[in-house]
């Protein structure tokens, strides 16, 4: 992790992100249920949960702090995968972002039986 990365006031994942911290994650699991997963995730940490997209398979979570995007996307009948980004609303993220998205990441491991991590590139 650079500089820029610790400082940077937003982050994301993908599929070939450079810190295997950020990148996509599957999970054996249905794309309605791991939808409710991250719900309970939000209703557990007082997050408001402002927009739930099926269509396109996106959630929108606030704060007073930061926003997240979850989106989800089921690759076949048991695996969804979960990608995340943060934006935080101060001029310096001071990895904020990244631990965000770190302890979502570990709520989802606890709950939901996990494949792995960027499975297809």
């Amino acid at each position: 992790m650079g500089l820029m990365d610790y400082i940077s006031n937003n982050a994301e994942t993908n599929e070939k992100h450079t810190n295997r911290n950020l990148r996509t994650r599957y999970y054996r699991t249905s794309y309605n249920k791991l939808k409710n997963t991250i719900i309970d995730y939000a209703n557990e940490k007082d997050y408001i949960v402002n927009n739930i997209d099926d269509q396109h398979g996106e959630i929108f979570i606030q704060t007073t702090k930061f926003h997240l995007i979850i989106t989800l996307l089921q690759v076949n009948s048991l695996e969804t995968s979960v990608n995340i980004k943060v934006q935080t609303y101060k001029i310096l993220g001071l990895n904020k972002p990244q631990r965000v998205i770190e302890n979502l990441y570990t709520f989802l491991n606890q709950k939901e039986q996990f494949k792995g991590i960027g499975l297809h590139p």
